[in-house]
């Protein structure tokens, strides 16, 4: 009996339950992917223990938390970048309506069937890319960019457009990598522009808008943290399941990050930008 409470209040609580009910491919950042079957065991996995992946599980913890000092019931939210949306779904429970966007129509499409597949009514998939005027119709009260930055040949320009469309007194949640030796590494590999940013970069992009930087958020601050996301790193680039075998083990190691002392620079920022 208690194990049955205990089940029913997991299924689907974390982040990339949604994917237990898909039956496609999800290609990742590395460029292989995991095939997703109804009915598996990785996908029952998936639904009670969500998503095996180190980097969007941490950020979208602290992504949580950032939400969670505020009431959002009567908020919109815009997801710039969404990939197959697996934030916006995650997060649709929190706004009364989501918006997600993505340059990729594949991506677009298939978290369009997710939506569908979750029984969402308040979440809307529109293809779109982020540097063009107008992307988008809607201002929203909240926008996150999580990752994308550095991939968009013009950051400037990314981060004007984005402003655009935030209401006044709104905010831009905004994750990117940081300027460390596994970034540098990284960027020949995932298609980055830059190798990443730090906080005083992203002030100097905010110039002539109406954004500051209210609050400053980083993982992979403390010798403990940084070896964890290395050895998931290498893990991910040449025995990918051995990342999915240690993900147990590892989130709870990187969830302890935050509270050890910082040594040298994170492996990244998520960044709260208010518009005034």
């Amino acid at each position: 009996m208690v194990t049955y409470f205990v089940l029913k209040k997991l299924k689907g609580r974390f982040f990339g339950s949604a994917l237990a009910g898909s039956n496609f491919k999800v290609i990742n950042a590395y460029g292989w992917g995991i095939q997703f079957r109804k009915n598996s065991l990785q996908n029952l996995i998936v639904e009670y223990l969500g998503v095996f992946h180190l980097g969007a599980r941490i950020r979208n913890r602290i992504l949580t938390g950032i939400l969670e000092r505020e009431d959002h019931t009567n908020h919109t939210l815009l997801d710039a970048g969404c990939g197959v949306g697996l934030a916006s779904i995650y997060l649709s429970s929190r706004f009364c309506e989501v918006y997600g966007v993505d340059i990729d129509p594949l991506k677009i499409k298939e978290a369009k069937i997710l939506a569908e597949e979750n029984h969402l009514k308040n979440v809307n998939f529109k293809r779109a890319d982020l540097l063009t005027n107008g992307f988008i119709n809607e201002k929203f009260d909240v926008i996150i960019c999580f990752e994308v930055m550095e991939h968009v040949v013009n950051d400037k320009k990314l981060i004007y457009n984005l402003s655009k469309h935030i209401k006044n007194n709104g905010q831009l949640i905004l994750s990117v990598p940081s300027k460390t030796l596994l970034s540098r590494i990284a960027q020949k590999s995932l298609d980055h522009y830059k190798v990443g940013y730090t906080p005083n970069d992203i002030k100097k992009l905010l110039s002539g808008t109406k954004f500051k930087i209210t609050d400053e958020f980083s993982f992979g601050k403390s010798i403990l943290g940084k070896s964890v996301i290395a050895c998931d790193f290498i893990f991910r680039k040449t025995f990918p399941i051995l990342a999915g075998i240690f993900f147990p083990i590892f989130y709870p190691l990187l969830m302890l990050d935050s509270k050890l002392p910082k040594f040298g620079t994170p492996r990244g920022f998520i960044l709260v930008i208010s518009k005034k």
